[in-house]
């Protein structure tokens, strides 16, 4: 019994680390007028990174993980309204941890020199974050939303020297 306890417990793994490995083809043009959990697990898959953690969040949500070990979050937006179901927003976010080099100078210069991500800062919960917001309506392709997603994973890392300005020790 215990070896096959084991052998179960084996293969399950395998099934879920394979299912992670081969995400389902979807062509890039095709459109999407919203997005489910599902759709935003296949976006992390399809781009090559592993899926960290589902529904993360309230809100449909996936947290995905990149090669080089950088956690971002999808999460759906404006969902199940009126008729129509699923989200009609995608919002891609990585968050770090402040310090103490953070200010809002900092934030806002990100802001201004890499305009393609949102940068903010929540000083509460000692967080910054870089956002980048796709909204649904009419249409967004598939490839439209992978290159939102580089887009943000290329960006935040330039405006990380903002934020996180190197301290005269470094």
């Amino acid at each position: 019994m215990k070896f096959q306890s084991v052998l179960l417990s084996a293969l399950a793994l395998a099934a879920a680390t394979a299912a992670q490995a081969a995400p389902a083809k979807v062509a890039d043009g095709k459109l999407f007028k919203v997005v489910t959990e599902e759709d935003l697990k296949q976006l992390v898959l399809t781009e090559g990174h592993t899926v960290d953690e589902m529904h993360p969040f309230e809100a449909p949500s996936v947290r995905g993980k990149t090669a080089d070990g950088l956690y971002f979050v999808l999460i759906g937006t404006a969902c199940d309204i009126g008729k129509m179901k699923g989200c009609q927003g995608a919002m891609m976010q990585v968050r770090y941890d402040d310090d103490e080099t953070v200010t809002l100078e900092g934030v806002n210069k990100a802001n201004m020199e890499e305009a393609a991500v949102g940068t903010w800062w929540d000083k509460e919960d000692k967080t910054v974050g870089f956002t980048r917001y796709v909204v649904m309506d009419d249409g967004v392709t598939w490839l439209n939303l992978r290159q939102n997603l580089r887009v943000l994973l290329d960006v935040q890392e330039s405006a990380l020297k903002y934020v996180f300005p190197k301290t005269e020790k470094e």
